[in-house]
């Protein structure tokens, strides 16, 4: 049986244990003028929406998996399982909402991208299927407190990705309905389910800024 030690050591020489609220969701940004997606685009510039600051508002996200498809064939006197393909499920992101709706724009926009509301005629899958990535974030290296007048923020420097996946062809499905209630004073959040094609991991090794505040973490 593994000791305390053992699994100190073991800790320490992998960087320590993944933690579920070190992520990072970077978000299509750079759409080809003409398209109907180049509205999100004129949002961003026009400061309706800021370009990164749409990634530090992700509350929650799910890393995608993948389930291998398999049929029986008799091999022999056994009938055993083959695969034959696989499949994905839906990517489901949460956001919180700032006073200016930004990243709920962001997203009728995007999902308006798809379906012509007029004739219910679907586009072409070039005009709104864009690539996300999903970043694993190490524990920074350095972490610095500063007070902002009555808030309180740290900012951790260094750490890197621990993993990184693409969801290859992504668009959204869903954006879920928002409740709004007198009796609670809560924060608005917005709900996303993102479709895709496939998904793969990628080395992408660059160093993000990690900030935590009143939101909890949230990370650039």
């Amino acid at each position: 049986m593994a000791s305390i030690d053992q699994l100190k050591s073991l800790a320490s020489s992998k960087l320590g244990f993944a933690r579920t609220n070190q992520f990072l969701v970077e978000l299509p940004q750079d759409f080809a003028s003409g398209s109907l997606l180049s509205r999100i685009a004129e949002l961003i510039t026009s400061g309706s929406m800021g370009g990164g600051d749409l990634n530090l508002l992700c509350a929650s996200a799910t890393m995608p998996g993948k389930q291998v498809l398999t049929h029986e064939r008799r091999i022999g006197m056994e009938m055993q399982k083959v695969a034959y393909g696989y499949a994905v499920d839906d990517v489901s992101l949460t956001f919180y909402a700032m006073n200016d709706y930004g990243i709920k724009k962001y997203f009728d926009t995007w999902i308006a991208s798809t379906v012509d509301e007029n004739n219910q005629v679907a586009r072409y899958k070039n005009e709104y299927q864009r690539d996300v990535k999903i970043h694993q974030l190490r524990k920074p290296i350095l972490n610095k407190g500063f007070d902002f007048g009555p808030i309180g923020i740290t900012v951790g420097i260094g750490g890197g990705t621990a993993y990184s996946v693409q969801l290859q062809n992504a668009f959204p499905t869903t954006i879920s309905a928002i409740e709004l209630n007198n009796e609670l004073d809560g924060l608005v959040q917005v709900s996303v389910q993102l479709s895709y094609t496939r998904w793969r991991a990628i080395n992408d090794t660059q160093g993000f800024i990690s900030v935590s505040g009143g939101f909890g973490s949230i990370f650039r």
